[in-house]
Parts: structure tokens; sequence; C-alpha cells
């Protein structure tokens, strides 16, 4: 797959095939969206493409506004990747490109520098100066420029709607159960391995402190986790996101235990899914009791892990 990021760069396409939106989560409705615009591709031998923007618009737009991205975007593009498009186009998102009309948005890059052969848009798309590009808008201006336009959705999941604005709902309730259903996959962070300050070693539970990269983080408490290292291998793991009340840290951190693991990972980018939330973060009297208390979280991330 291709990451096309100057679309003088990009050759002239017999027919292209683009899944237009921002894609933060890659869930279910846009999987859907993806998996439509590969086919249409396959079908005419052409090319799927996915075209998405960095930054994301909102951080230009509204920047004290702007919701926390589900996916880094290194791992949006990944998610990309594993969808099975050809290539994923980036457009630079800046306030030039914001007051264009949905009609010259569409001219001048799905037209005039794609070549656009047809389009796959979710039903609650939203392009050009305002905001004043729609679905239905997408239809007109693809039969008066000679493209077809297809639209997906509402995708919904256990009755739900899926959407990016829902995914990051449940993941801020503690709620990964849903919020897997809606992003058919288990919600991750990904970021480094850092040195932190090896409290866990103290009591005979030592962490890996990830440094994440990703935004949409659940609240503070005991996870039973899955770490994924750069090698695919995956380790089942408890990990704590919080302040750790008990040793009146002064920073939010995230510490996975991983089982049975003597290995040194650090400096090493890795992957954690956050499969269940076990209980809230909370302070305990000494670290003996918290020591105890983890060695019965630990029972239960066992358990979760085994079914999940």
């Amino acid at each position: 797959m291709e990451i096309i990021r100057d679309l003088e760069a990009l050759a002239p396409q017999p027919f292209a095939v683009v899944a237009l939106g921002n894609f933060d989560g890659v869930h279910m409705g846009h999987q859907w969206i993806l998996k439509a615009a590969i086919e249409s591709a396959r079908a005419s031998a052409g090319r799927a493409f996915a075209l998405t923007f960095e930054p994301a618009p909102a951080r230009v737009l509204a920047p004290e506004h702007a919701p926390r991205l589900i996916l880094a975007p290194a791992d949006k593009l990944e998610l990309l990747r594993r969808s099975g498009v050809d290539g994923v186009i980036v457009l630079n998102f800046t306030r030039e490109l914001s007051v264009l009309t949905p009609r010259d948005f569409v001219g001048q890059y799905l037209v005039g520098r794609i070549g656009a052969r047809a389009v796959i848009v979710g039903h609650s798309v939203s392009f050009g100066h305002n905001r004043a590009g729609n679905a239905e808008v997408m239809a007109e201006l693809g039969r008066a420029a000679g493209f077809a336009v297809k639209v997906i959705g509402p995708i919904k999941v256990a009755g739900m709607e899926v959407s990016s604005t829902r995914v990051r709902e449940v993941i801020a309730a503690g709620d990964l159960r849903t919020a897997a259903n809606l992003l058919g996959r288990h919600h991750f962070v990904s970021g480094p391995v850092v040195h932190g300050r090896e409290r866990g070693r103290t009591i005979g539970f030592p962490t890996a402190n990830i440094q994440s990269r990703t935004e949409c983080i659940p609240p503070d408490g005991v996870y039973a986790t899955r770490l994924i290292l750069p090698d695919a291998s995956t380790h089942a793991s408890i990990t704590n996101i919080g302040m750790r009340p008990t040793f009146a840290e002064p920073e939010r951190t995230i510490e996975a235990h991983i089982f049975d693991f003597n290995r040194d990972i650090y400096d090493q980018p890795v992957r954690l899914e956050l499969i269940e939330r076990i209980r809230a973060e909370r302070k305990f009297e000494s670290a003996a009791a918290l020591a105890a208390q983890i060695t019965a979280d630990l029972k239960r991330a066992r358990e979760i892990l085994l079914l999940a």
C-alpha cells in the first residue's frame, strides 16, 4: 500500500475509487465504507484509495473543542493499510483548504487531481466550507462531474449506531467491551516503553511504563490487557492507568505488568490492547495492602483474558 501526501506524485489512474473520511478509529462504519470502495475498484479493474486529512480538521478550525483522537496518526494509517486499500491519500488540512466550497473541493481534488470514477462516503459525511457538503451534495456533484457515488450507513452494532463520537463516549465510560464491538477490534494505546519510578519492582510486580501517543485513554483504573511487541508477539498483562494514589505520584501513567515475562523492552514501541476494566483506581493504606489487592486483580485479569 502506498501513502500519497503529494498528489502531484500520483500517477494517472484508469479507475480510481475514493473512500472519503477522517477515519478516526477505523471503526465498523469506516470498515464498511472501505470494503465498498475495494469491491467497487476490483469490479472495474481499478484501485481503491482512502482519502483522509492531517491534521484532523477540528485541530485547525476549533482546536479548543477538538475531540481526542481514537488513533494516533501512524496507527490510523496502519489500520487503513490492513483494510486492503491500494493507497491512502493524506491531504494536509489547512485554513486554505477549509474555505473551499464543496463544489471546488470535488472539482480540484476528487476530479482534477485524483480523477475519481467513484466515491464512497458515510451517511454523515461533511466536507467543504462550513461543512456545507453532505452525502446528498456529494451525489449531486457526482452526477454533474460524471462519477458514481455510494453512501454507506448508518451501520449499527447490537442496535447501536457506530460513530467515532460514540466510540469516544464508551471509552470515556470505561466500557471497553462495547468499544470493541463498535471498533471491530479491541481499543489500544501505543507508544514506547520508558523508564518510570519502578515502584512496582519494590512490591514484586515490575511494570512496563508506556508513554502513550494515543489520546483517547479510558478512565483511571485497573484493566485486563494484552501487550503486543514489535515482533508481533502478544503477552497477557494487567495495567494500571492513573496517578498511583498509594504512592502519591505526580503524573498520570500507564503501567503494564506482563505475566510470566522477563525481558528488557525499554524504548521499544508497543501496543497495549485494553480488554476490560477490572476496577477503579483507589488509595491503599500501605504497599502491603496494595500488593494483596494486586494479587486479586491478577487472578481476575487472567480469568478475563482466558475468555477474551
